[in-house]
């Protein structure tokens, strides 16, 4: 037992005493794989190494590393002998230069915000001088015309020189506050760190001679993702759709990626690599049970709902992404088998402050082809659709959308591709200039009784009225109601033509309106079921 007490303390002794010995090398982060949770960095550097063994440390790396994916690639000119991970307990973390740097920046900008309000004090008291002295006339003095003029110039020019100079010393006042918030900000961060110790990266080489040689180490952090964001943009309901594929980066791995070949992966090295297997699916038979419980749900089919609303300062600052060459132009697409890459050829800067950073990773313009859709029962007004039917082929994932039509932001909508199927439909909005309406045709709405049996018939009349100056292609959708007791009987008496389906009751029109002219299109059914009973939900 005492043999074993002592070995542990000759192992961690030795631990310890490799990592003070060990060469410190800074090599800088150079490429950055990001992916749905996590990321993949790279540091790469010259390092010296001299004959025989050389032990290296890579300090000051983030603890939230996956040890057993550090990887370590050298050359045929030396021997990499061993790697290990460490965290490093017995490193000050308020040693580092950053906070000295920022907290040194945040002394002197609040000094030049004392200046400034000193200056503003200045030029209070210097106008409440001269609102003081506004009199010109002594008690035994008669007062002269050009006195009076050549005053009040002085006074009318200084009071104006004032104002602008408390202009001036208020924005610069402004802009002040806000540089102290923003490195207050970074301090706080760098300081929540201080309990955090470091980790380290420990390699053992051996050379063969001295030399200068490159170096690279890679990891896989925790700290770090991006989730999709898209905007779409239609100038007219003749135009393509105007697409752009966006990824918001994030991470807080301690280490700012300043300048790195950044990589926006689709793929979640979080989730097992391992095939599943298929289990006996068994089925059996049951005894029904006279009254059965029937689950429903209302679920619509997959649609983006684009609500109308008010654009936040988010989504209006981005109306002029497609002027001029975006990252997009500078992105390459690399297909695996199991996810896509989007490599961006320009450096890239992400902060490690946990904030979201646009990457525009692809821009296409895509065919669209545009109808509307309403359904009167619910809303009366006539919503524009723009079907894609080429959209696989970029990659995308589930995220929200920013709908544009017209140079106007419309509204916000959700790309699901696993329910979009072929076919990607986007809601543009509602069109005022289709006035639709829905009314109850009261003689044909009567309860009538016969023998044993009682009969309810609704009836509607809904109508589309086109004041647009083209014509429109317009999905209109109703629905008849369905029976859940076999003793409650429906009957379709009137369609106009409407495709029904059985199944969901849903009844929907397919029309082409001309400019200017209205369609009026009628739905009407009959509901019987035993006397003294009621219908519930008609």
């Amino acid at each position: 037992m005492k043999k074993i007490i002592i070995a542990s303390l000759l192992l961690a002794f030795a631990v310890a005493s490799f990592g003070q010995t060990a060469k410190l090398i800074d090599p800088k982060i150079t490429d950055v794989t990001v992916f749905m949770a996590g990321a993949q960095v790279t540091h790469t550097g010259d390092v010296s190494l001299k004959t025989g063994e050389n032990q290296l440390r890579i300090s000051d790396l983030t603890v939230n590393l996956d040890p057993n994916s550090i990887q370590v690639e050298g050359n045929a000119n030396y021997t990499i002998v061993s790697v290990r991970h460490q965290v490093n307990y017995s490193m000050d973390a308020t040693r580092n230069p950053k906070i000295k740097v920022i907290s040194d920046s945040l002394e002197d900008m609040q000094f030049k915000q004392k200046e400034v309000q000193g200056l503003k004090n200045v030029v209070l008291q210097e106008k409440s001088l001269l609102e003081a002295n506004k009199s010109i006339k002594g008690t035994n003095s008669s007062l002269i015309a050009e006195d009076l003029e050549e005053m009040a110039n002085f006074f009318r020019e200084r009071m104006k020189q004032i104002e602008y100079r408390w202009l001036e010393l208020t924005e610069q006042e402004n802009s002040n506050n806000r540089t102290i918030i923003r490195l207050q900000n970074q301090l706080n961060q760098l300081n929540a760190r201080i309990s955090e110790n470091p980790s380290e990266i420990l390699i053992t080489v051996q050379s063969s001679k001295d030399q200068k040689t490159n170096l690279k180490v890679s990891y896989f952090a925790y700290q770090a993702g991006w989730y999709p964001v898209y905007d779409l943009r239609a100038e007219d309901i003749n135009s393509n759709i105007e697409f752009a594929y966006r990824a918001k980066v994030f991470q807080s791995t301690g280490n700012d990626w300043n300048d790195v070949n950044l990589t926006i992966s689709t793929g979640n090295p979080n989730i097992g690599g391992q095939a599943p297997q298929l289990s006996p699916w068994y089925i059996n038979l049951y005894q029904q049970y006279q009254k059965r419980l029937e689950y429903k749900t209302n679920a619509p089919a997959f649609e983006m709902n684009a609500t109308p609303s008010v654009a936040y300062s988010d989504a209006i600052g981005e109306q002029d992404l497609f002027r001029g060459k975006t990252m997009a132009d500078f992105t390459s697409i690399q297909n695996n088998t199991v996810s896509t890459e989007f490599k961006i050829s320009l450096p890239y800067d992400v902060p490690s402050d946990n904030q979201q950073y646009d990457v525009i990773m692809q821009k296409e313009t895509i065919t669209a082809l545009y109808d509307y859709v309403t359904i009167p029962k619910l809303d009366n007004d006539a919503f524009l659709r723009a079907r894609l039917t080429n959209w696989m082929q970029y990659s995308l994932l589930p995220g929200e959308s920013n709908i544009y039509f017209k140079g106007t932001f419309v509204g916000k909508g959700y790309i699901d591709p696993v329910q979009a199927n072929d076919t990607l439909t986007i809601s543009l909005g509602r069109d005022r200039a289709i006035n639709i309406k829905r009314d109850q045709i009261k003689e044909y709405c009567q309860t009538t009784t016969f023998g044993s049996k009682q009969k309810t018939t609704k009836a509607y009349e809904i109508s589309i009225t086109n004041t647009k100056k083209q014509d429109i292609t317009i999905e209109v959708e109703d629905q008849l109601p369905i029976s859940q007791n076999g003793e409650l009987e429906v009957e379709t008496e009137e369609l106009s033509g409407g495709t029904y389906d059985e199944t969901t009751g849903k009844v929907t029109w397919k029309l082409t309106i001309p400019a200017g002219t209205t369609v009026k299109k009628q739905l009407r059914f009959s509901a019987k079921y035993p006397k003294k009973q009621f219908v519930s939900g008609l």
